[in-house]
C-alpha cells in the first residue's frame, strides 16, 4: 500500500473542487435555460425579498 503525501491530498482536493464547480456551473446553466428567464428572475426576487434586500418599498408600512 502506498502512502499519500500532503501534496497528493491537496491535488485530490483541488481536482474535486474543480470538478464540482464545473458540474455545478453546467447544471445551473441547464436548469436556468430549462426554467426560463422569467422564472429565474422571480426566484431571485423572492430570495432577495426573504433576505430583506428588495429594492421596492414595502407599501404596507405606509398604511400604519
Amino acid at each position: 500500500m502506498s502512502e499519500h503525501t500532503k501534496r497528493d491530498h491537496y491535488i485530490l482536493f483541488a481536482l474535486g473542487a474543480a470538478a464540482g464547480s464545473a458540474v455545478g456551473l453546467v447544471l445551473g446553466s441547464v436548469l436556468a435555460y430549462w426554467l426560463g428567464d422569467d422564472t429565474v428572475r422571480a426566484i431571485g426576487r423572492g430570495l432577495r425579498r426573504m433576505a430583506g434586500r428588495d429594492p421596492e418599498p414595502n407599501f404596507e408600512l405606509f398604511l400604519q
